[in-house]
């Protein structure tokens, strides 16, 4: 069995992935932040930012890594904090280089939100990028890991599903605790995005590694959505009142910062490549709903006592 060492476990994508694929994979996970466990996967907590990657390749021997950094959280999650440190492009790049040093396969997960309006579903040579420093941070991170490492893999996504940390959830966990409690909750109608569920978005990464995929490619959902909207399909999914949901307009101003305007994808690339089709969101949202009961959560917990913490330094 290949092995998978998932670099930024806590994140919603890079927890999802190590869940999911944990029966093809013997998956290892490193934590940036939170210490978490999740079934069938090692974790290890990263000390410190410049941690050596060498030290983990050399130990653990993977065949394919996949860095979830800051592009690995949804613009729409508004409790992320992963883009505020100021070195991710650095540590993406040493990775990537690690990687390809050690012979094994590497995959950025990167973000939508590199875009913005006011064009629709942008192509992976679209040049309509947002502004915000965030969204520069996450080009020159992929710039960075392309110089790197050229047969790098660059998937850029807007990922939902269930968070592996309760203090920081995703905007699905988010919506359906706050309609279950009965409190008010007002989302954006107007920035746009065509999210897709972390789960199935493991399934194409794994696809497109079987295939040796490098360069960029966009990997979105089958169509496109506004936040108000996908919140109506949660709670009809749920069964949840909307009596407490209210959709707000944001004015042009406020839709130029980061992951506010149009980010929608065009993932003709990916789908003609893989000759795969990507699930519409009343799909994922259903696949969501099946996870919330079938368990499939309990595969996340947080045990900082049973964490083995790294000693290896730079």
């Amino acid at each position: 069995m290949d092995k998978l060492l998932i670099a930024g476990v806590d994140t919603v994508v890079g927890a999802n992935l190590a869940a999911w694929l944990g029966g093809r994979y013997q998956v290892a996970g490193l934590s940036w932040e939170s210490s978490l466990s999740i079934e069938g996967c090692e974790i290890e907590l990263c000390r410190s930012s410049r941690d050596n990657p060498a030290a983990w390749l050399s130990n653990g021997q993977p065949d394919w890594i996949v860095f979830c950094g800051p592009g690995a959280e949804s613009s729409w999650d508004e409790e992320s904090s992963f883009s505020t440190r100021s070195d991710w492009q650095e540590i993406a790049a040493t990775w990537a280089r690690a990687a390809k040093e050690w012979n094994a396969e590497f995959t950025l997960v990167s973000s939508d939100a590199v875009f913005t309006g006011p064009w629709m579903f942008h192509r992976e040579t679209g040049s309509c990028f947002c502004d915000t420093p965030t969204a520069r941070l996450l080009r020159n991170i992929e710039q960075s890991v392309i110089e790197a490492n050229p047969q790098a893999l660059i998937v850029r996504t807007n990922a939902f599903g269930w968070s592996p940390v309760e203090h920081r959830p995703g905007l699905a966990e988010r919506i359906v605790e706050t309609l279950a409690n009965g409190q008010e909750l007002r989302l954006d109608c107007l920035r746009h995005a065509t999210p897709i569920l972390a789960t199935d978005l493991a399934d194409v990464l794994d696809e497109a590694r079987q295939q040796k995929l490098a360069g960029i490619y966009h990997v979105g959902g089958g169509e496109r959505i506004n936040p108000f909207r996908f919140a109506c399909l949660l709670a009809d999914q749920f069964g949840l009142s909307l009596s407490g949901l209210e959709a707000c307009d944001t004015t042009l101003g406020e839709r130029r910062e980061y992951g506010a305007g149009e980010t929608s994808l065009q993932s003709r690339r990916i789908r003609k490549t893989l000759d795969v089709a990507l699930p519409l969101i009343r799909e994922g949202i259903a696949r969501l709903h099946e996870q919330h009961v079938s368990g499939y959560r309990d595969r996340f917990s947080v045990e900082t006592s049973s964490l083995m913490e790294t000693s290896r330094a730079a």
